[in-house]
């Protein structure tokens, strides 16, 4: 009898202990499985957070091209004020003797101006065209002094003049008339030294000097998509400067 009760309590431990066993082991796979859920939550977290990024910066992109083409368009909108002011002004020139508004703002048609052609107080001395980049390039010089209020601006070592205001002192084209000025380099840069002195040689790259001056031999240049040859002037005398 003792040993019977020897053996069941043995029976009973064995039993405990699969038991035990058993729950070790389904621990063991809910932990694991744990794991891989909490990797695949980490992923997924990741993942999140790069679309996040992303979608801010799609709207930070977004909203940038927005601001530029509102600039853009607050930008046009002045530009077309200015033209209509302009053109709204040409109303308030006297026409006289048959004289057309563009004959009396001083503007031409470089396609259609002839030698010996008057405008402004300027001759049409000579009329060159060249065909460059499958379109026409113009070359008109004229005889005869201007006086012109602008802006010199300095361009490396060279000077160059912005005439922005009373356009109708000197041949312009409609194009021009409509940009609001017209732009010229100053050909001969000793007589302007002489005149301006130390004010010229100070002159920053991106500051400008306001003066009215007299001006000759206007030469026009138009080449099609380019700037590398502009329209030039000489420098006769100085009027004033501010």
């Amino acid at each position: 009898m003792k040993y019977l009760y020897v053996i069941i309590i043995l029976s009973i431990l064995n039993m405990s202990g699969c038991s035990n066993d058993g729950s070790e082991n389904d621990l063991k796979q809910e932990n694991e499985q744990l794991k891989k859920e909490n990797a695949k939550l980490l992923v997924a977290k990741e993942e999140l957070e790069i679309d996040l990024k992303i979608a801010n910066l799609e709207a930070s992109r977004e909203n940038d091209q927005f601001t530029n083409k509102v600039t853009s368009l607050q930008f046009e909108n002045e530009s077309h004020k200015e033209i209509i002011n302009r053109y709204q002004k040409v109303f308030e020139f006297p026409i006289s003797n048959n004289r057309t508004i563009a004959s009396t703002l001083s503007i031409f048609s470089p396609d259609q101006v002839k030698m010996n052609n008057q405008i402004a107080d300027l001759i049409v001395s000579d009329v060159k065209t060249e065909a460059i980049n499958d379109a026409t390039a113009y070359f008109i010089k004229f005889a005869g002094e201007f006086e012109v209020k602008g802006s010199i601006i300095r361009r490396g070592i060279e000077y160059s003049l912005i005439v922005s205001e009373n356009l109708e002192t000197m041949p312009h084209t409609l194009w021009q008339f409509e940009k609001g000025s017209i732009f010229f380099d100053i050909k001969n840069d000793e007589e302007l030294r002489k005149s301006l002195g130390d004010k010229l040689d100070t002159l920053p790259e991106d500051g400008q000097l306001d003066i009215v001056g007299v001006f000759k031999n206007y030469s026009y240049n138009e080449i099609p998509e380019s700037d590398s040859f502009p329209s030039y002037a000489e420098f006769v005398r100085l009027v004033s400067e501010n």
